[in-house]
C-alpha cells in the first residue's frame, strides 16, 4: 500500500436532522487500496419533502464500501447522530446493515461511553492521564439521570393539550385581532401551551432519550472499541489509516476540565435532586398526589381562573424546556472533536461539541499554543451541532485561516430546533451567512437541487505528497 492516501472522498449524506459521514481514503497503489471510515449515523427528522432514509443509505454505505467499513466514529449519544445503528427484529434494519459491514472495524466513541470503566477508575482504559480520575461516580450517576429528566419530559409533554398558537416567546397579544384570534379558539387551546413550544419540547426531549437498542448493538460491533478523551492515542493514527495522524482535541475529562459539564451552577446537587425528582414521573409508579381532591375540568372553569391556569401551564413548559436544554448541552460537550492531518491537508470533524468542550483545547490544555497553531490552518471543517448558535464559537470562526478557501460542511434541516424570535434557530441565520459568504460552503439542504442523487453532497479533498 502507498505510504499515504492521495485524496479522501467525502460523503454527506441528507438524513434530515442529523449527522451521517462516510470518509474514504483512497492509496495508489496496485490494488487500489481504500479505507473507509463512518462519523456518525443518526436523524431526528426525515430530509424535507421525502420520508426517512437511513435506510437507502445504509445500502449505500455497503455498496461504496464493498462491504467493509474500517472504522466507525460515533461522536457522542445524541439521538440525531446513534439513531440509525438501531436494529430491527427482522435483521433488516438500517443499524443491522451497518453491523454487517463493521465486523472487523474500530468503533470509536467519547470515554464517557465506556460501559466498564470502573465508577471510581483512577485513569480510563487505553491510556488517560495517569493519576487523575477519568470517570467518576457522579458523572456516572448525571449522565443517566439526563436521560430520566428527558423521559419525564417527553411524557409531560405527550399529556399536555394545544391550538395552533406558536407561544413559544410568551409575549403578550395586543391588538383587536389578536384580541378576537384568542377569543375564538377553543377553550382548552386557550389553556394550553402551544403547538410551537410544545413540539420543540418533544424534539429536544426525544433526542436526549436513552436510544438502548443502538447504544448496546455499538457495543457489541466490531473487532475492537476506544473511548477516546483530550489527547489519546487513536488506532486511526497510521494503523486503521496508514499515512493519517488523528488528533483528539475533545472531549477533556471532567478532571481536567470540570466546566464540560456545562450543568446548572449548583450541579453537582442539581442533578442529584433533579433524577430524584424526575424518577417518579419517568417510571410512573406513583399515584395521584391528592386522590381525594377535587378537580375542575378545563371546560368548567370560571373565566376568572382561565388566564391564571395559562400563565402557569405556560411558566411551567418555559420551565421544561430550560432543563431539556441542559441536558441538550451537557451530552453536546461529551462530543469527540477529532483532526484528520494527511499530506498537509487538516480535516476537523467536532460533532455537536459547544463551548464548554471547545474551551479547553482553546485556553486551557497545556499544549493549547500547538492545538491553536493546529487549529489555525484547518482546510476542511465540519459545522458543529447543525449550524447551532454556540457550536461554532467566534474565536474558532476567526482562528481559520484559510478562510474563504476553507471548506465548511453543515448537515441539517431547518425549522427543528430554535426559534427565529428568540435568535436560537438552528441552523442560525448569521453563521449560515458567514459559512456562505467566507468558505467553500456545502450544506445538506441543497441536496438533490443541484445533484444528481438527493442521498449527498460530495466533497474531494487532495492530498500533497
Amino acid at each position: 500500500m502507498a505510504a499515504k492516501p492521495s485524496d479522501v472522498r467525502i460523503r454527506m449524506y441528507n438524513v434530515g436532522f442529523g449527522d451521517c459521514f462516510l470518509l474514504t481514503f483512497r492509496y495508489k497503489d496496485k490494488k487500489k487500496t481504500e479505507r473507509h471510515v463512518l462519523v456518525d449515523f443518526g436523524s431526528t427528522a426525515a430530509p424535507m419533502r421525502r420520508e426517512s432514509q437511513m435506510g437507502e443509505t445504509a445500502e449505500d454505505i455497503r455498496r461504496i464500501t464493498g462491504g467493509r467499513l474500517d472504522a466507525v466514529v460515533v461522536t457522542h449519544r445524541h439521538a440525531d447522530h446513534i439513531s440509525g445503528f438501531t436494529p430491527r427484529a427482522n435483521g433488516k434494519g438500517p443499524g443491522d446493515v451497518i453491523a454487517s459491514i463493521a465486523k472487523d472495524a474500530v468503533i470509536v466513541q467519547p470515554w464517557t461511553e465506556d460501559p466498564d470503566l470502573p465508577k471510581e477508575a483512577v485513569k480510563g482504559r487505553g491510556g488517560a492521564p495517569s493519576g487523575k480520575k477519568a470517570f467518576s461516580a457522579l458523572h456516572a450517576r448525571s449522565l443517566e439521570s439526563m436521560h430520566s429528566v428527558a423521559k419525564a419530559i417527553v411524557s409531560r409533554v405527550q399529556r399536555h393539550e394545544f391550538d395552533d398558537a406558536d407561544v413559544e416567546d410568551n409575549s403578550e397579544e395586543n391588538g383587536e385581532a389578536a384580541a378576537e384570534a384568542r377569543a375564538n379558539r377553543p377553550l382548552v387551546g386557550r389553556l394550553g401551551i402551544g403547538k410551537g413550544l410544545t413540539g420543540k419540547l418533544g424534539f429536544l426531549g426525544e433526542t436526549n432519550l436513552k436510544n438502548l437498542p443502538a447504544v448496546k448493538n455499538l457495543q457489541s460491533m466490531g473487532r475492537a472499541h476506544e473511548w477516546l478523551s483530550y489527547g489519546m492515542k487513536t488506532a486511526l493514527s497510521g494503523t486503521v489509516l496508514p499515512g493519517v495522524k488523528v488528533h483528539v482535541l475533545g472531549p477533556p475529562t471532567i478532571e481536567e476540565y470540570p466546566q464540560v459539564k456545562a450543568y446548572a451552577k449548583d450541579s453537582d446537587q442539581y442533578w442529584k435532586l433533579q433524577a430524584a425528582a424526575t424518577k417518579v414521573s419517568a417510571e410512573l409508579t406513583v399515584e395521584k398526589l391528592f386522590p381525594d381532591a377535587p378537580s375542575v375540568q378545563a371546560e368548567d372553569l370560571p373565566k376568572s381562573v382561565r388566564w391564571f391556569v395559562r400563565k402557569v401551564r405556560t411558566a411551567q413548559a418555559q420551565q421544561l424546556m430550560e432543563l431539556v436544554r441542559i441536558v441538550d448541552s451537557t451530552l453536546n460537550n461529551t462530543s469527540l472533536i477529532l483532526m484528520f492531518e494527511i499530506g498537509g491537508k487538516l480535516l476537523l470533524f467536532p460533532g455537536d461539541a459547544q463551548i464548554e468542550n471547545w474551551a479547553y483545547a482553546l485556553e486551557h490544555a497545556k499544549n493549547k499554543t500547538a492545538m491553536r497553531k493546529l487549529l489555525r490552518a484547518t482546510d476542511l471543517y465540519k459545522v458543529g451541532h447543525h449550524g447551532s448558535l454556540n457550536a461554532t464559537p467566534k474565536p474558532l470562526w476567526e482562528m481559520f485561516k484559510k478562510k474563504p478557501k476553507i471548506v465548511t460542511l453543515l448537515s441539517t434541516r431547518p425549522g427543528k430546533h430554535g426559534s427565529t424570535t428568540s435568535h436560537t434557530e438552528v441552523p442560525r441565520t448569521t453563521l449560515r451567512d458567514e459559512l456562505d459568504a467566507h468558505s467553500n460552503f456545502h450544506t445538506t439542504e441543497n441536496c438533490g437541487k443541484n445533484k444528481t442523487s438527493p442521498l449527498f453532497d460530495e466533497i474531494v479533498v487532495k492530498f500533497g505528497r
